[in-house]
């Protein structure tokens, strides 16, 4: 049985406990959150394949060649915000002098300009500063010409969607994006409306480690199912899923910096995983609070339900680490799927930025710290 077979078996087996859980194990590939990603130019509902924005301080941070970029098999763009394209120090970057010859072009790894708030700080001046000094006839390489950017004519180098659908950089055209708002002086907004253009890079997987990731979080789902309550077809079925995805997660490798081995040994050897073998009941565990996480928790819509479940990362996607796999040749994001689990929703926000590593220790420095005051 292939793998894509597997998934689509694992999946319906899944969704036969109940029809939201089918949806939600659908969606862990077949969409994406926004994360970075400006609202106006998000693809809401799309693949994690599809064409990806990624930020020129993720691709410096994280020592990114233009050859390892076009690893994304759907097109990524770099998105230059702010004093990026200003900042004499990028001009050193030999990743950097490439990306400014390829702004707005139609090449896998492509550029862009922006223009926006990135902490979410009501004050404009930041932004306001760089788009002004953008718009001093500042040169921009654009087509294979240099064009002059004034106040006459910024308009005409806007952000478009040439053609629908969403992979490929050559659906759009233009390369700047604006959103200025706040402070005293007028907002500027580029897009009134949603031009559905890219995916967070922090999500994108291409199709192969895609299917992997699917694979890796429903053999996690499989440990909340209790065997022994299964009529004996279903406990057939639940065999010979459990078999086929062992298989396939034993033969998926990987090697990175922050990871080398199959899938099968990480799943194995994962917290949530380990505790149900320890205690003696075998299914799947909450890391972070302890708590069994039952199959039916997966139907759960309720986000404010102390049993909804998240699609939760090991290492934050807020430290925006991107790895060159050797074995998979691709920039594997915070979405890959040696970095994933389930937990409850209370614990993914006890969690925050530590890693479940660091989440442990800090936990246990406090239990300490109250043993003694207390």
């Amino acid at each position: 049985m292939t793998r894509s077979q597997t998934r689509l078996e694992v999946f319906n087996f899944l969704g036969s406990f109940h029809e939201d859980i089918r949806t939600k194990f659908t969606n862990i590939s077949g969409k994406t959150g926004s994360y970075s990603v400006p609202l106006e130019i998000f693809q809401r509902r799309t693949h994690r394949k599809n064409r990806s924005l990624i930020t020129w301080s993720s691709v410096r941070d994280n020592n990114l060649t233009i050859e390892q970029l076009d690893s994304f098999s759907g097109g990524v763009t770099v998105e230059l915000v702010n004093e990026d394209y200003f900042n004499e120090e990028n001009r050193d970057n030999p990743t950097f002098i490439e990306l400014i010859n390829r702004i707005g072009s139609d090449e896998n790894v492509s550029a862009i300009l922006t223009f926006r708030s990135e902490t979410g700080t009501s004050s404009s001046f930041h932004q306001r500063e760089y788009f002004n000094k953008l718009l001093q006839n500042t040169e921009v390489y654009y087509k294979g010409n240099v064009v002059v950017i004034n106040e006459n004519n910024y308009s005409d180098f806007y952000l478009k969607q040439d053609i629908s659908g969403g992979i490929g950089n050559e659906k759009w055209s233009g390369f700047l994006f604006v959103s200025i708002r706040g402070g005293q002086q007028n907002s500027k907004e580029s897009h009134s409306g949603n031009i559905t253009l890219f995916n967070p890079a922090v999500e994108y997987l291409n199709a192969d480690v895609a299917l992997d990731l699917d694979l890796t979080m429903a053999y996690f789902a499989m440990h909340s199912i209790k065997y022994e309550t299964l009529e004996e077809n279903n406990k057939n079925k639940f065999n010979k899923i459990m078999l086929n995805l062992r298989k396939h997660l034993r033969e998926a490798k990987y090697e990175s910096e922050v990871y080398t081995g199959n899938l099968l040994d990480y799943c194995d050897n994962h917290p949530s995983v380990i505790i149900g073998k320890r205690i003696g009941d075998n299914i799947l565990y909450d890391p972070i609070q302890v708590e069994a996480i039952d199959i039916m928790d997966f139907s759960i819509k309720n986000k404010n339900h102390p049993n909804n479940l998240d699609f939760t990362h090991d290492e934050s996607v807020n430290r925006n680490r991107f790895v060159w796999d050797s074995i998979k040749k691709c920039v594997l994001p915070p979405s890959r799927p040696t970095n994933v689990f389930w937990s409850k929703h209370l614990s993914n926000m006890m969690q925050q930025d530590f890693t479940l590593e660091e989440f442990f220790k800090h936990e246990e420095v406090i239990v300490e710290r109250r043993r003694r005051l207390l």
